[in-house]
């Protein structure tokens, strides 16, 4: 089964609109495909413009939301500090329960984090953990602007160096403003920098909730690159192992 996990470098980078495109993609294959966003922060559960009921509707799976996402927290804050204000105690046990059910019937499995790769869930546990814990292979969304060399050479690193494997950086345009030197170079000089990793472009989306915007995009980006690099031949065992 394919495992994947889409990180950011920073919030606000467009994670949602990938996964949802990679989700697309996935099911175009002819893929039974799941979706999870473990923890949403600054929504409520009945919110219909959040990021798991837009990551489910890609998935165009009948998955119960309280799988897709089981924890929802009102206040915009990391999943840690946002339970901590509110009395609540979160624990791994839990996601796990929700990530086999939803692994139990598909070909393919889509998680989405929050932030970046080490906003904390728990004290102790980061999104990286999730990674981890559940063999998932990431991808990286970075926004495109001054600092995306930095930021996204970070989070590379921190997942190799976890044991993550990366399938590729998707440098997201948030905003049609005309780009600077550093939008018109980034691509470039990641390509370089990170010569065994895929560096695709996904464009600005003036609509990114129409789905045939980001149908249209998905297409046309180089994401299927990525999907390629998620070939099923990695499987993983039941206990969520990879077979390396």
């Amino acid at each position: 089964m394919i495992r994947l996990g889409v990180t950011g470098t920073d919030t606000g980078v467009g994670k949602t609109t990938i996964g949802r495109a990679l989700l697309g993609l996935l099911r175009a294959d002819g893929l039974r495909v799941a979706a999870m966003k473990p923890v949403e922060t600054g929504v409520t559960a009945e919110d219909p413009t959040s990021d798991a009921r837009a990551l489910a509707a890609a998935a165009g799976a009948a998955a119960s939301m309280l799988d897709v996402c089981p924890i929802v927290l009102a206040e915009p804050l990391a999943p840690w500090m946002a339970a901590r204000r509110a009395g609540r105690t979160l624990t791994m046990t839990s996601l796990d329960e929700s990530f086999h059910r939803l692994a139990q019937r598909v070909d393919a499995i889509l998680v989405e984090g929050a932030g970046g790769l080490l906003v904390p869930i728990t004290e102790t546990h980061t999104y990286l953990t999730l990674f981890q814990r559940w063999s998932l292979d990431a991808v990286v969304v970075a926004a495109n602007r001054l600092g995306a060399i930095n930021h996204t050479r970070l989070t590379v690193h921190a997942l190799r160096g976890a044991g993550v494997r990366v399938l590729g950086v998707v440098l997201n345009e948030t905003d049609g403003a005309a780009p600077d030197l550093a939008r018109r170079t980034n691509h470039e000089a990641l390509q370089t920098l990170l010569p065994d990793t895929p560096v695709v472009s996904f464009p600005w989306l003036p609509s990114p909730a129409d789905d045939s915007s980001v149908a249209h995009a998905a297409a046309a980006s180089g994401l299927r690159e990525v999907i390629a690099h998620a070939a099923p031949e990695r499987h993983h065992t039941e206990e969520g192992h990879p077979n390396r």
